[in-house]
């Protein structure tokens, strides 16, 4: 049988028949193809998926760590940028000395407004000092001294009071004479010289700045007649000996005087942004009086 199908084979004699082989198994091929073609491109798509996962990680990472040292310079310069404020007060207050010292914690209750730093009574600070920002503006007192850090008491907390003074000028229709020839009477000195115009001095006006959780800084004690304006600086008066006279606190944004009211009151814009502090100055050479109340 297989040497009569070699001979046959030889004579081209069976290729009818592989024809029809042929032709009857070429569409089952193919769909057998089809059929599996879906598969390989599954399998295939799930490896490329796998690709670009690990890529995508790869490059999650790589990001991940540019930003980490894009945050590493800008706290950098940040930091370069609030050392030459202080370096600057520094500068301008020769005769005190300033600690340097960095925010480090809040209070998170929302009743009181203070703030920690990493400064401690083993670098001198104490309690009752008073603490500038780093343009040198007052932004409070040191309320309570641990080794190692600080609570600051700001001015816009409940419980903190500072001794203020607005310097107002005198109206325009005041008269101010030099000392060469003061006037004697009701009627003006001929002789006498009129000081030049805006050379008056300016009139200190006292209160007391009051810290307020709606307004942050209220001035009150005022007196009503005084000649307070919108936008006049508020410094601090030294009375009491708690605060050096001259820091600046900020600038009156309203007065409010009520009918039949004793005092007028003015609201006050702190010159320091109190809710965006991270580095202050702790003026460790100035030593509060602490006077008792008479």
């Amino acid at each position: 049988m297989s040497f009569a199908t070699i001979i046959l084979s030889e004579e081209n004699a069976l290729d009818p028949f592989k024809n029809i082989a042929l032709t009857i198994s070429a569409p089952v091929d193919s769909v057998v193809r089809d059929a599996a073609s879906p598969l390989g491109d599954i399998y295939d798509g799930i490896a490329d998926r796998g690709d670009l996962v690990r890529e995508n990680e790869r490059l999650r990472e790589e990001v991940e760590i540019l930003q980490a040292q894009l945050a590493d310079q800008q706290d950098v310069l940040l930091r370069i940028a609030e050392l030459e404020d202080a370096l600057e007060v520094k500068t301008t207050r020769p005769e005190d000395q300033l600690l340097v010292a960095s925010v480090i914690s809040r209070d998170p209750s929302g009743l009181k407004r203070s703030i920690a730093i990493d400064r401690g009574q083993g670098d001198g600070v104490d309690e009752g000092m008073v603490v500038l920002s780093r343009e040198g503006s007052l932004i409070g007192t040191v309320s309570h001294a641990f080794q190692d850090f600080a609570w600051i008491r700001l001015i816009s907390d409940p419980d903190s009071a500072v001794n203020a003074q607005v310097n107002t000028t005198p109206t325009a229709g005041d008269e101010v004479l030099t000392p060469d020839a003061p006037a004697t009477s009701d009627e003006p000195d001929p002789g006498a010289t009129p000081a030049p115009s805006g050379a008056a001095p300016p009139v200190p006006v006292h209160g007391v700045a009051k810290g307020d959780l709606r307004n942050e800084l209220v001035l009150e004690l005022l007196p009503p007649e005084a000649p307070i304006d919108s936008g006049a600086l508020v410094v601090t008066s030294g009375l009491g000996g708690n605060y050096p006279p001259g820091i600046l606190i900020g600038s009156i944004t309203t007065v409010e005087l009520r009918p039949q009211a004793p005092f007028k009151k003015a609201f006050v814009e702190p010159s320091a942004g109190l809710s965006g502090l991270d580095t202050v100055l702790v003026l460790v050479s100035f030593e509060p009086a602490r006077l008792s109340p008479p």
